[in-house]
């Protein structure tokens, strides 16, 4: 073989060498790309799933049919379409599953006879009684089978305090300061259940009054219907055992919600709610206030 024929001969395999390997590095760019696709669309179901799931869960287990509304609802806004989502409850209506599933075209895999990707997604939340808080305001309710929707006293006011105490806590500290200050801003440590607390003997009625009257008033104009969870005349309390006489401990056994209508003189009123936060799930009694987690 001359050499002129055999540079020929080279050049012409590495002709083809490129070939074959522009061909096939052009394969694998494309297919990253609907690999690409394919996964930002995966994650998109799966938020959308997750968002579904515990906004489902905010009515868990007073409303399933509102829960497996929201949670459809919600999956939709997150781009799933109407018929690529479905919601189950569990037996108790605790834990509410959705289910999302999509698909997306393919740029470059049809040429390899794959034209889309098909998507499925699992998310489920559970609900349950809150064991840990921060912000509760320091009015220790005792518990007397309370009915949602129904207006009852968290503190009493004058000649309705028993053996010295009126339903005041003393959270991290005593005296009137701390004791207006935690009303107005809840108190900033986390209270647990079976936390001993000491009690803030005395009607105070002035730090009452002060300390809650903005949040009575962030609450005018709405009903325990519609007020959103996040106005501050929705607060949340620890409720109790039954405190000794004067300056006393009592057990947290739990926390509860409540929509505030009115404080006057010391003594301070409201509405019972079922709502859902969030926070640590516990193992005792519910009180009404429960958490919520995702759990799959």
């Amino acid at each position: 073989m001359t050499r002129r024929r055999f540079l020929r001969s080279a050049d012409g395999q590495a002709s083809v060498l490129f070939a074959v390997a522009a061909v096939t590095i052009f394969s694998i760019a494309s297919l990253s790309l609907d690999a690409g696709r394919a996964y930002i669309a995966t994650q998109q179901i799966k938020t959308a799933a997750d968002a579904a799931a515990l906004a489902g869960a905010q009515d868990l287990p007073q409303d399933p049919s509102d829960a497996q509304a929201a949670a459809l609802s919600t999956a939709e806004q997150n781009g799933v379409a109407a018929g690529g989502v479905s919601v189950a409850l569990s037996q108790n209506d605790d834990v509410i599953t959705v289910t999302t599933q999509g698909a997306v075209p393919y740029y470059f895999a049809p040429l390899f006879g794959v034209r889309s990707g098909s998507f499925t997604q699992v998310s489920a939340a559970e609900v349950g009684p809150i064991d840990a808080l921060t912000g509760v305001v320091p009015l220790g309710v005792e518990w007397n089978a309370f009915v949602f929707g129904q207006t009852y006293t968290l503190k009493n006011g004058g000649g309705c305090g028993s053996d010295g105490n009126y339903g005041a806590l003393a959270l991290g500290g005593n005296g009137a300061s701390v004791y207006r200050t935690n009303l107005e801003d809840g108190y900033q440590s986390q209270l647990q259940v079976d936390d001993e607390v000491e009690t803030e003997p005395g009607n105070m009625v002035g730090p009452t009054d002060q300390g809650l009257s903005a949040r009575v008033s962030a609450g005018e104009g709405y009903t325990w219907q519609t007020v959103p969870l996040d106005n501050p005349a929705v607060v949340y309390v620890p409720i109790v055992s039954a405190p000794g006489n004067g300056k006393s401990s009592v057990t947290v056994l739990g926390f509860a919600a409540f929509f505030l209508t009115s404080v006057s003189s010391g003594s301070v009123q409201g509405v019972f709610l079922a709502t859902v936060t969030s926070g640590d799930i516990g193992t005792g009694p519910s009180y009404g206030l429960q958490a919520e987690r995702l759990i799959e």
